[in-house]
């Protein structure tokens, strides 16, 4: 994508500030537009492998997964829960190569180490609801966090010019409602109130460098951002029978305006007249979900789960970032698809107090080969979970839950421009193969006031 029109070719040094704050704010944004959606809330879920949430209706993540399930619960209620997630992201060096004036213009292979990322995330829940109307009417709350990336390489890393340290937290605060039909039909719905913070950085390199760009010579390029928005989500829930539920929900999709700064720094000789921060906006554009999920009790302890879900991922079909100073809006296409997850759970209850559970789910990525890149080294990813209930009471219950998800080896293959336009214009030939998985351990106690 060019990032300066003709007519500026000439203008060196000048132009080269808007130069660097265009590479800036047009690459690191594609960390957004993968698969940062979060399905786990709560152990249940977790050990089940995000399978049948619709339709269990079994405990006060309902809320988030399909808010008519409240009527189910039985009375007042309150649950807490951490999902604790292990992001291991490996990439590995496939020859990366640069082209700058430091390496007389010809392709070089620059240095830097392998890509490895991960770290324990804790991400924590709350879902409360109480019934009114002699249990007709629920009213309930639920707090999470829908969508999420914490990822940080090596500043010295090989891929380091496209990331190396990805930050986006959202935080959702959803007021519900469910209403019970009658004995067989129940409809709930609630508003979400959702913010989101990101940080995105990555390095610049310096084209004078002899020899081709290093770690100790680059410069850094720093983007943040926060913002609030709202949507909504609804759901209903099917009971023909005390053995069957059948669950829909619809999720809207979110549509932030991130208002914050893009900086550079660190830039040497001709470019440091570049080094400086100017106000941002950059959209963040996340998908709506639809899920069918069915229930099935086979026989008095053994319950079979299936599930669908849809992600409008589409939404996100560009990056556009929108300058406080009036210049024009910079786009960067980014390509995404409509995604489908699918599984089948199964939960076997071994006497009044313990139950077990297990579930595999097929999750398919939004990413394609050609966008690729190494803020989110999305894939196809394949989850397996086992959990546990223990019933201390029956007002306390305590779930654990434990999922293991395997990524697809991925190729990233990525060509970024640098300094366009200018007698120092340069590129970066990022060639990389993901070798990733992902790991969560979950744990939620919930209190029941009524029986």
């Amino acid at each position: 994508m060019p990032i300066t029109d003709p007519s500026r070719r000439r203008r060196f040094p000048a132009a080269v500030p808007l130069l660097v704050a265009t590479q800036l704010i047009t690459l690191p944004l594609s960390a957004v537009a993968g698969g940062i959606y979060v399905p786990m809330k709560g152990a249940a879920a977790t050990g089940s492998a995000n399978v049948g949430l619709a339709s269990a209706a079994r405990d006060g993540s309902t809320l988030f997964y399909n808010p008519a399930g409240m009527t189910q619960l039985g009375g007042t209620f309150v649950e807490i829960g951490v999902d604790a997630i292990n992001a291991d992201i490996a990439v590995d060096n496939r020859g990366s190569q640069a082209r700058t004036l430091g390496s007389g213009g010809r392709e070089v292979l620059y240095g830097g180490s392998r890509g490895h990322g991960d770290g324990w995330i804790p991400v924590p829940n709350l879902f409360l609801g109480t019934p009114v109307m002699d249990g007709r009417l629920w009213i309930g709350l639920a707090v999470t966090s829908p969508f999420g990336l914490e990822l940080d390489y090596s500043p010295e890393w090989f891929g380091r010019y496209d990331s190396y340290d990805n930050s986006i937290k959202t935080l959702d605060i959803a007021p519900t409602l469910a209403y019970r039909i009658n004995d067989a039909w129940s409809i709930g719905g609630g508003i979400d109130v959702q913010y989101a913070d990101a940080e995105l950085i990555s390095a610049l390199p310096d084209p004078l460098n002899l020899g081709g760009p290093s770690p100790e010579s680059d410069g850094r390029s720093k983007l943040t951002g926060d913002g609030w928005d709202t949507g909504f989500n609804v759901g209903l829930l099917y009971r023909p029978s005390e053995h069957t539920r059948v669950g829909l929900h619809y999720r809207s999709g979110m549509r932030h305006t991130l208002k914050g700064s893009a900086a550079v720094s660190g830039l040497r000789g001709p470019l440091a007249s570049a080094n400086g921060r100017s106000d941002s906006r950059a959209g963040l554009k996340l998908p709506d979900i639809l899920t069918v999920s069915l229930t099935q009790a086979v026989t008095p302890r053994l319950t079979l789960m299936g599930e669908v879900q849809w992600f409008g991922w589409d939404a996100f079909d560009e990056v556009r970032i929108r300058f406080a100073n009036g210049s024009p809006d910079l786009v960067r296409p980014q390509g995404f698809e409509n995604t489908y997850t699918v599984g089948l759970a199964a939960e076997y209850a071994l006497d009044s107090r313990w139950t077990l559970r297990g579930g595999i789910q097929y999750d398919e990525s939004p990413t394609t080969d050609r966008l690729r890149n190494t803020s989110i080294p999305d894939s196809d990813l394949l989850w397996l979970g086992v959990g546990a209930t223990y019933r201390v009471s029956e007002q306390l219950r305590l779930d654990v839950g434990y999922a293991y998800g395997r990524f697809e080896r991925a190729d990233i293959d990525l060509t970024l421009p640098f300094y366009a336009g200018s007698p120092l214009e340069s590129s970066v030939e990022i060639r990389g193969e993901t070798d990733s998985h992902v790991d969560v351990l979950s744990l939620s106690v919930s209190y029941r006031f009524g029986g």
